[in-house]
């Protein structure tokens, strides 16, 4: 679980630098804003032109003689100062542009317009929007652009701006005479209810009858609060608004003093710290104290800070939080369940995990018990006898293994290690514990006989895994023997590992070449020619030679890797068939079919398949099926073997005589040939008994209208009583042994019948 806790740093990382935290980290500050919501100060007016001002003077933008106006009304109200928060766009040769400067000339200096540039960005790279000369020669000048997110929230406001080679103060800090670097931001506190602003509609100001006391030695900021005019932003907590009170948000979050922002690096470092910590505890109330810590370092903190004006983004230090407690609570939740793995749910004695972790490392001998009747003895107990039962079992090995702590696996499976000083002196022990066990135990007032053998282990060269599996392997052993015990002989480890391993080399084989056909021919006695062949599978390994057909055809069946082997012999022997049949003359070829394959969804396709990829004739090849697999096949089998006969192939029922087949299963089996094992045929000259049985094996598959072949011939004695008998074909090493496909043509160019003879 380390690469959560690396995914976490990375994360973190990655919330703080390219700032994927952003959204989430404003949405907290939203909510702890409304957690400290307060008032305005009150030090700041807000006169907005909005739709009631419109109707009673007429559209914005108004004319310099309406913002003349309205000057000299505040004036007169006793406004402290006026800030305007939109560019007054008036022209250089306007008529009314002097009474406007009059009118903030009469302010002494305690009027403030626009000075922007365009469009609205993060420099001054766009065009200046400067007032009238006229007007910046009576008037302060005051930056009014502002940025936003994706979401339209302006969270800060920039202290100045440049605009050209002049540094233009925000109207934020032209009020609270807070300045910064130009450029430079400061986070706006929408803790600030937006109701108590004090607020005048423009179309009051400009009515000489409306009082206007409430704007007495307030700073007062115009701008526009009427729908389709000015730009509207969005408040955090409080909707959308006019431009003009995230302004006076903005002044009146400085008129508390600047605030201080830590950015996302300090409560980073801080949560690093933090887990570094996380990282070396180990006491279970000191981490979930520590986890119980998140929610108070997410909310609280923060908000205590934001209170004293103090700012920081807190999600990539979460972030990083969160994954180093995952990691560590992942990590005590396996550690309790590794610690529960380690015993015997049942007894509560240390099992074979234990073991595993205490012989990691251990040069000690390895001994295996086996209660060989465990099973039916737990059976016959009440259930709640087994943990008695196991405490017997483990009191008699300890006291007989002279002390060493015994693990208990399933089934009636116990170890432990023997010190290797005393592994030479096992067998003394094992007979001693053999004694013991002698002994029925006497459980719930029932006495119950254990069977039990020892397996050893004495090669602490191979991990504790592949020792305790030997030393069971040894175990079994022993019991198959009648023993007591049995010490694991690692010479079979190369012979294990091999069967093992196999399979695995087995298709390998098939598709580099290693695994081949070999071709037997057979002989019809009749005419005395070389009818056909038998194809035989043969595996030749590059390190072990020839290996045996027997064992990795048997392995194949047992695995289901048949159909693979099957397809490949299938594909080659019908391929030299087609070959040999290609000239005219009849050459059957016969081909083994697993009893595993025999109704397989597969087969037919593949036989049908290969038939026409070669071109062969389907009455020239001949599918051979042990009497075994032919009388075990059930309806639905029967049945393929039908359908393989209706494509007009041949089917052999090969080693006859080994199996009990009856007369009816033999008329309903649509074989088209029997093969009388070599068994049979190689005592036929010496025995009388084996004679009759070819013989009346002959008669009945005549009368059955089936061909016989006799395989194993290896003398000619043996195939001329054969050939009396009346068999059809014979097959065996005075015919020819399996050789390879080239060693085959070379085989039937020089054949004559006159060998057969």
């Amino acid at each position: 679980m380390r690469i959560l806790l690396i995914w976490s740093l990375v994360s973190a990382l990655l919330f703080g630098l390219a700032e994927f935290g952003e959204p989430v980290d404003d949405m907290f500050r939203a909510i702890r804003n409304k957690a400290r919501d307060h008032d305005a100060t009150g030090q700041i007016a807000v006169v907005g032109i909005d739709s009631r001002a419109q109707q009673q003077i007429g559209d914005w933008p108004w004319s310099a003689q309406r913002y003349a106006n309205m000057i000299d009304r505040l004036s007169q109200a006793g406004a402290r100062r006026v800030f305007f928060d939109f560019p007054i766009n008036v022209a250089a040769n306007d008529p009314q542009l002097p009474q406007l400067a009059d009118a903030m000339a009469s302010m002494n200096g305690h009027v403030y317009i626009a000075a922007n540039f365009a469009p609205e960005a993060a420099d001054n790279s766009g065009e200046q929007l400067l007032p009238p000369a006229a007007l910046r020669a009576v008037a302060g000048l005051v930056n009014t652009n502002i940025r936003t997110n994706g979401f339209n929230v302006a969270w800060h406001m920039p202290y100045s701006n440049k605009v050209g080679n002049q540094d233009i103060p925000s109207i934020a800090s032209a009020i609270s005479g807070v300045t910064g670097k130009p450029g430079e931001a400061f986070p706006i506190d929408y803790a600030v209810r937006l109701k108590s602003l004090p607020y005048v509609s423009a179309g009051e100001v400009l009515d000489n009858r409306a009082s206007l006391d409430q704007l007495r030695g307030r700073d007062v900021i115009i701008g526009t609060n009427a729908t389709g005019i000015g730009n509207r932003y969005a408040v955090p907590g409080q909707g959308p608004s006019a431009s003009v009170f995230v302004t006076a948000l903005a002044a009146e979050t400085l008129l508390d003093g600047a605030p201080v922002t830590y950015g996302w690096w300090v409560p980073f470092l801080v949560a690093f710290l933090t887990s570094a910590l996380l990282m070396r505890v180990s006491r279970t109330q000191l981490v979930l104290g520590m986890i119980a810590t998140l929610p108070v370092c997410a909310v609280g903190l923060p908000l205590l800070l934001e209170s004293l004006g103090r700012y920081a983004d807190i999600m990539p230090a979460l972030v990083l939080m969160l994954g180093a407690m995952g990691h560590h609570a992942w990590k005590l939740h396996r550690q309790t369940f590794d610690e529960r793995g380690m015993v015997n749910e049942v007894s509560g004695q240390p099992n074979l995990n234990a073991l595993r972790a205490a012989g990691l490392d251990s040069q000690d001998g390895l001994i295996a018990a086996r209660i060989h009747n465990y099973a039916e003895a737990a059976t016959a107990l009440p259930s709640a006898a087994e943990k008695e039962l196991v405490d017997q079992i483990i009191m008699r090995l300890t006291l007989g293994n002279g002390g060493c702590k015994v693990y208990q696996g399933d089934e009636g499976i116990f170890m432990w290690l023997m010190p290797a000083a005393g592994i030479n002196n096992v067998g003394d022990q094992l007979a001693g514990l053999s004694a013991i066990f002698r002994s029925p135990a006497n459980v719930s007032g029932r006495l119950i006989d254990l069977n039990i053998a020892f397996g050893v282990d004495a090669d602490p060269g191979r991990t504790i895994q592949s020792r305790m599996s030997s030393a069971l392997l040894a175990c079994q052993e022993a019991q198959n023997a009648g023993e007591h015990w049995r010490v694991y002989d690692p010479t079979k480890l190369e012979a294990t590992e091999w069967r093992v391993s196999m399979l695995g080399e087995l298709d390998a084989a098939i598709d580099n070449g290693e695994v081949w056909v070999a071709f037997q021919p057979k002989l019809d006695l009749l005419s005395g020619e070389i009818c056909g062949a038998e194809a035989l599978v043969r595996w030749t390994h590059p390190e072990k030679g020839p290996i045996n057909p027997e064992e990795f055809i048997t392995a194949a069946e047992r695995h289901d890797r048949i159909e693979k082997l099957t397809d490949h012999v299938l594909n080659r022997a019908v391929q030299v068939a087609a070959k040999l049949n290609s000239n005219g003359q009849r050459f059957d070829m016969a081909v083994n079919l697993s009893p595993r394959l025999i109704g397989h969804a597969n087969l037919k396709p593949m036989v049908i398949q290969t038939l026409r990829r070669h071109g062969l004739p389907a009455e020239r090849l001949i599918l051979e099926i042990t009497e075994t697999a032919a009388m075990s096949s059930a309806d639905a089998a029967m049945q393929e073997l039908k359908d393989l006969r209706s494509l007009g192939l041949q089917l052999s029922i090969d080693d006859y005589g080994t199996g009990f087949s009856t007369l009816d299963y033999l008329k309903r089996c649509p074989a088209t040939e029997l093969k009388i094992d070599r068994s049979f045929v190689k005592m036929l000259v010496t025995s009388r008994s084996d004679r009759i049985m070819v013989n009346s094996t002959i008669e009945l598959a005549h009368s059955l209208g089936e061909e016989v072949v006799a395989e194993g011939v290896e003398d000619s004695e043996t195939l001329q009583l054969l050939a009396q008998m009346g068999c059809d074909k014979a097959q065996g090493y005075l015919i020819g042994r399996p050789m390879p496909y080239e060693a085959l043509i070379d085989y039937l160019a020089s054949y004559s019948p006159a060998k057969a003879a």
